[in-house]
């Protein structure tokens, strides 16, 4: 018997030799003893009619009972209509194939970008999708934006439980920002944030309301009275006159509550006021902003710097933080590409093709590319701003930073002012101190002192021994006038009567003190390895309501930064496509969307493996400038405010 199985098998093995090349008797590996030689044949897999007359041949063989212990069951792979067995699955590269170009029809034919691969919601969806029903079909249109999306949404408000836990130790903050979606409806939408990162709750329609103080407070309040007023530190705008209004009325009404403006914006608006203020900023820029309009405006030109350069020029949106900066720091980064484009032969006949006045504009441009003055003005410019523009990064991010935000604004005044010392035209030093000063002044408010001082880092003796900038000595923040200042203002809007102001002033000077735990040597390193609100967590228990306060306070954002970018996911759900989507559905969509995107920051696939911050488009021109990448760079030592030393108040005034 055995041998007569050799001979069958020799037989079709010169069957297949000579019908193919002499790969194809790869295939035959399988039936050998040696379990070791077991391979997958790269001919079989492209050759459909091969691999069915082998089969035949085979089913042939064991019908004649040339081979007994032949089995469907050992062939590699599976021909369409043909039983499957568990070998055969777990080697079904074809039907595999088959699968991934019918998901990439998908995708493309409803134009979703490939990025959505990368979610984890994918994989859930296609390990679900596993184990339907064999008689499963697919969902109508109609039903998945009705009852299922609600279904979603109740199971991600359910998913949100832990994060509405934190609201009563840790505090949260209203954060609040206004939109005008595709139909030209204005909105006003509202987060909820703290140091668990910001949740959507809801925006609503203002179309036929005056957006007066009063309509913007009332329309906040209510917020507040859902949330709970308890749970509320502050309300965070932007700096507009109206939402400066509905900050006060909301202090009226709640007298523990804070209203914030967003760092953010007036951080931004240094940069419109240097501009505004110092002509050789202003004309710099205008001169390098008609450079990007002229390539960007010219097909013909754009192509010929593209053919010399790896980046794009930026034509930055008015509504985008820190345009002069960006816009001036990629020309600045394209400027060999520039200067090649404007010697060749290809960009002359181009110029001198066009009419008078684009001869003229191409001359102008020429002209600038190639005027040295104009580059050292853009590399000074830069030079003096980038402090502000780290700021304005480190401020737009996620997290708590109170603590952090008042230490930061000095060291940034300082640098700037140690930059002027030395440049051309340090004649304007004052003048910019002037302007920072200024802003800051309007920005800062008593929860800002309060959170410095509670901060344990900066009362280190290390930290204090190192020379703040200018070299002058470094103080603590309780021997800070104005901080001492504001932390009295905070304790007696926080506080609800005299005699708890009272505790909570005494519990403040044993802290700044070091008496008790305080001052025991593991606190005191702890201070400076652990994040302030761990620490209060793990050190606070002899200051119970200073500690509850403190980790309050601590864990509140800085900017309405979180509320903006709402605003993207709006516009990405409500498209141009989707303009007839109604406003109560859009709502839900980006309340699915953005609060998913939130649950899925704790999780550790999120930081390491294949969807590591998988909502982040990697396409995008901007990331090099984003929030995520800038978080990389502070690992990577790169580009970082992060050890800038503290200047005293005194030196922000001196000359």
């Amino acid at each position: 018997m055995q041998e007569a199985q050799r001979n069958g098998l020799a037989t079709i093995a010169r069957e297949v030799s000579a019908a193919h090349t002499p790969e194809s008797i790869s295939i035959f590996l399988v039936f050998l003893p040696e379990k070791k030689k077991i391979g997958r044949c790269a001919v079989m897999l492209s050759d459909r009619q091969l691999l069915q007359s082998i089969r035949q041949k085979v089913e042939k063989a064991e019908q004649e009972g040339i081979s007994p212990s032949l089995t469907k069951s050992t062939l590699n792979y599976k021909v369409p209509g043909t039983s499957s067995t568990p070998i055969a699955n777990a080697f079904a590269t074809v039907e595999r194939h088959q699968c991934d170009v019918a998901i990439v029809r998908f995708l493309c034919a409803n134009g979703v970008p490939f990025n959505v691969l990368r979610s984890p919601e994918f994989g859930s969806m296609v390990d679900t999708l596993k184990h339907a029903p064999k008689d499963y079909k697919p969902l109508s249109a109609d039903k998945a934006r009705t009852s299922v999306l609600d279904e979603v949404k109740r199971d991600v408000e359910k998913e949100l439980a832990p994060i509405k836990d934190t609201w009563g130790t840790q505090g949260m903050s209203i954060v609040s920002d206004g939109w005008t979606n595709v139909k030209h409806q204005p909105l006003i939408n509202v987060v909820a944030s703290n140091s668990r990162g910001s949740m959507f709750l809801y925006a609503e329609d203002f179309s036929g309301v005056e957006k007066t103080g009063k309509a913007i407070a009332d329309f906040l309040l209510t917020s507040i009275d859902e949330v709970g007023p308890s749970n509320v530190l502050q309300v965070v705008t932007d700096n507009a006159a109206n939402c400066k209004a509905a900050g006060k009325e909301i202090e009226k009404v709640h007298k523990h509550i804070f209203w914030s403006p967003c760092v953010v914006h007036t951080l931004n608006l240094i940069f419109k006021d240097f501009a505004a203020s110092f002509p050789w900023i202003r004309e710099t820029y205008v001169r390098g902003k008609n450079i990007v309009k002229y390539f960007l405006n010219h097909d013909q030109a754009h192509a010929i710097f593209k053919k010399q350069s790896g980046l794009e020029l930026l034509k930055v949106a008015k509504t985008r933080f820190a345009s002069h900066y960006l816009l001036l720091k990629r020309l600045s980064q394209c400027r060999e590409a520039l200067a090649t484009t404007v010697v060749l032969t290809a960009w002359k006949d181009w110029v001198n093709s066009g009419d008078e006045r684009m001869k003229a504009l191409g001359r102008e441009v020429a002209n600038t590319i190639s005027d040295e003055l104009f580059w050292d003005e853009v590399e000074n410019i830069l030079t003096v701003t980038k402090p502000i523009y780290l700021m304005i990064k480190f401020a737009d991010g996620e997290g708590p930073k109170m603590g952090e935000v008042y230490e930061k604004m000095d060291c940034m005044i300082g640098e700037v002012g140690d930059i002027m010392k030395n440049n051309k035209h340090k004649d304007d030093r004052d003048k910019m101190n002037e302007i920072m000063v200024s802003r800051w002044e309007k920005m800062n408010i008593p929860m800002h002192c309060l959170a410095f001082a509670l901060n344990p880092y900066y009362y280190d003796a290390n930290y204090l021994q190192i020379p703040a900038t200018g070299g002058e000595a470094r103080r603590a923040p309780n021997y800070d006038k104005e901080v001492v200042q504001g932390v009295l203002d905070a304790f007696d809007k926080i506080g609800e009567d005299e005699e708890e102001r009272k505790v909570l002033r005494h519990q403040l000077a044993r802290f700044q003190a070091k008496e008790g735990i305080f001052g025991k040597l593991q606190a005191k390193y702890d201070a400076v390895s652990l994040s302030p609100i761990k620490w209060w967590n793990t050190y606070g228990a002899e200051t119970p309501e200073l500690a509850e306060i403190a980790v309050k306070v601590l864990s509140q954002p800085i900017s309405s930064s979180s509320a903006g970018r709402v605003w993207s996911t709006y516009s990405f759900v409500h498209s141009i496509k989707r303009n007839r989507l109604n406003s109560l559905r859009a709502d839900k969509l980006v309340f699915i969307h953005s609060n998913i995107r939130l649950l899925s920051r704790f999780t550790a696939s999120y930081k390491q493996g294949p969807h590591r911050k998988w909502d982040i488009e990697p396409e995008s021109s901007y990331l090099d400038d984003s929030v995520a990448r800038l978080e990389d760079m502070r690992w990577e030592g790169v580009e970082t405010n992060a050890a800038i030393p503290r200047v005293p108040k005194r030196q922000r005034y001196a000359d």
